[in-house]
């Protein structure tokens, strides 16, 4: 049961990961350039004068995927915890 609620939810959660999306990066470019940054090494990046950008690209990528995934546990606790006490 538990399997099945976590897979509609990831399903039933696409536009909650593209209103975050837009939130978070507005266009696919900035996105590209965060996961960009986020392979780049950080001492690269400081040679090149991109350790600021670099940093703040990578922190708004994790923040996105926390909140992506936050959003389905949060709903997998409370729409669980419904389920058993209806049944």
């Amino acid at each position: 049961m538990e399997v099945m609620l976590g897979l509609v939810l990831l399903v039933a959660n696409i536009p909650v990961y593209r209103y975050l999306f837009r939130v978070f990066f507005g266009s696919r470019d900035e996105f590209r350039e965060a996961v960009k940054y986020s392979f780049t090494p950080d001492l690269l990046s400081l040679f090149r004068g991109r350790y600021w950008k670099d940093q703040f690209g990578e922190a708004k990528l994790s923040f996105f995927f926390f909140c992506c995934v936050m959003a389905v546990v949060v709903e997998f606790v409370v729409l669980r915890s419904l389920l058993l006490m209806m049944f």
